[in-house]
């Protein structure tokens, strides 16, 4: 089947415009974050809009360089939530999104492109898919952690580093102000316990792509 006549081509071109969607929306949860003094949450959202743009590369490229038609215009029927809350409810928004789209919209995908032929593109919507649930998890843990005031509290003491001068110790919880260099708790990392699962190329800075 050639990508033009088939159903995998609107897949990418909804998967390209979702993905650019929600860089952008995590660049402003970001700014959110950095307003409120949450500048590690703020370096985690930025991270993701990078990780989300690079998805959008990965489909747009697809298109690009397997399509014969310069000015190539697709039709497609999508809907795009445009939910705006506290950053604390948009986390979980975000995260719930995340959650769909890997356990639902990209293994559809996947399902779909295999279907017609092209095992490539079933590949990229399977490994990104993956990363996607990376990131609900992240994402629903901030919220917990945030909505419990449990940010920067551990039930066991556990190492705690200033991301702004590298100060680090073993406590239960972390300093309202860094004793070395003063800065507020926010640029504290925090610890995720799912930062990074099951995803060879993610570290607690969710580095993925």
């Amino acid at each position: 089947m050639e990508l033009k006549n088939s159903e995998t081509l609107k897949n990418l071109t909804r998967s390209f415009s979702a993905e650019c969607s929600d860089g952008a929306k995590y660049q402003y949860m970001a700014d959110e974050a950095t307003t409120q003094k949450q500048e590690y949450i703020s370096t985690i959202l930025k991270q993701l809009a990078t990780n989300e743009m690079a998805h959008a590369k990965v489909f747009y490229d697809y298109v690009s360089q397997n399509s014969d038609v310069q000015d190539l215009v697709v039709d497609i029927k999508a809907s795009y939530p445009m939910s705006h809350a506290p950053l604390q409810e948009m986390l979980k928004i975000k995260g719930e999104n995340e959650k769909k789209q890997a356990e639902v919209v990209y293994p559809a995908f996947a399902k779909t492109a295999k279907k017609e032929g092209f095992d490539k593109v079933a590949q990229y919507f399977e490994e990104i898919a993956k990363i996607e649930a990376v990131h609900a998890m992240v994402l629903l843990e901030l919220h917990n952690k945030l909505a419990n005031n449990l940010l920067y509290v551990c039930n066991n003491p556990c190492l705690w580093k200033c991301t702004n001068c590298g100060y680090e110790d073993v406590l239960k919880k972390a300093w309202k102000k860094c004793p070395l260099c003063n800065k507020g708790q926010g640029m504290v990392k925090i610890n995720l316990e799912h930062s990074g699962k099951d995803c060879h190329c993610a570290s607690n800075a969710i580095n993925c792509c």
